[in-house]
């Protein structure tokens, strides 16, 4: 049975329909949920994320190879998980993703809700984790791989290849889902890296980074002066001591958009008292 068939029973089954409100758009492609197993590869002794596990789809397949945290906002969706799947090797949380204080795991493999990619991102910047497969619209994922000097790059940019090497995958058209997206998705690995140098405080460097490139186009020097009222109480200095410090900088005229993470994160911790 195809699973665009399958959806098409469990529809009629359990009363249910997309939900733009939650952007749901369920994989119907057998071939790229088999590629997503793949790349997780995934042991006996992982535990793995899924966030939005939606019909189960993808879920059935993780907990043939690990343990699985299906993470599903929809009281309905839970049922569903719960009648069609062996809850064998599942935990089942019937909760807000981003509102939630999550068991551990070390791996996420999922198709999460495309209306609250970043959110999610974000969130995920602060979890442990070795390695993420995950899908996300291709315009997103295009915006997460961005280097220094493209339009593109931005604060999520540099926040997550801080903490991840990224690969895209594969792209993926909009008839591996129903209903359709507007756009191709793209299938992308996030594997931790061991950074070297590290910010000295990684929670005020996200702020940091956050409200720097609210001026990306503008030179370093103006984009810090003009960035300061809502940085300063991250770096905890007074202005005097902030503008001596900006005054010594020797990238001082290049634009924010062409330093690279290691440049941000050197600059951070110069600035951080």
């Amino acid at each position: 049975m195809s699973l665009f068939v399958e959806l098409n029973n469990l529809m009629v089954k359990y009363r249910f329909k997309p939900s733009k409100k939650f952007g749901q758009n369920f994989i119907i492609n057998e071939k790229a949920i088999e590629r997503i197993l793949r790349e997780s590869n995934l042991k006996q002794e992982d535990t793995v994320l899924e966030i939005g596990a939606g019909t189960g789809f993808l879920t059935r397949e993780l907990q043939k190879h690990s343990k699985v945290i299906a993470v599903e906002i929809e009281k309905g969706f839970c049922e569903l998980l719960q009648k069609e799947l062996p809850q064998k090797n599942l935990l089942i949380l019937n909760a807000d993703f981003l509102h939630t204080k999550l068991p551990e795991f070390n791996k996420v493999v999922a198709f999460p809700p495309y209306n609250l990619s970043k959110k999610i991102i974000l969130k995920l910047l602060r979890e442990k984790f070795s390695l993420g497969i995950l899908v996300f619209q291709a315009e997103f994922v295009e915006k997460l791989i961005a280097q220094p000097g493209f339009s593109e790059f931005n604060a999520l940019s540099v926040l997550t290849q801080y903490h991840f090497n990224l690969k895209p995958l594969k792209r993926l058209k909009p008839n591996s889902f129903f209903p359709k997206p507007k756009s191709d998705s793209i299938i992308l690995r996030m594997k931790r890296i061991k950074r070297e140098k590290r910010a000295k405080d990684e929670e005020k460097f996200e702020k940091f980074i956050e409200q720097l490139f609210r001026y990306k186009n503008k030179n370093l020097s103006n984009a810090l002066h003009n960035a300061f009222p809502s940085i300063k109480k991250e770096l905890e200095l007074e202005k005097k001591e902030f503008d001596s410090k900006i005054h010594e900088l020797k990238n001082g005229k290049t634009k924010v958009m062409l330093l690279s993470i290691e440049e941000l994160v050197e600059l951070f911790n110069s600035l951080l008292k």
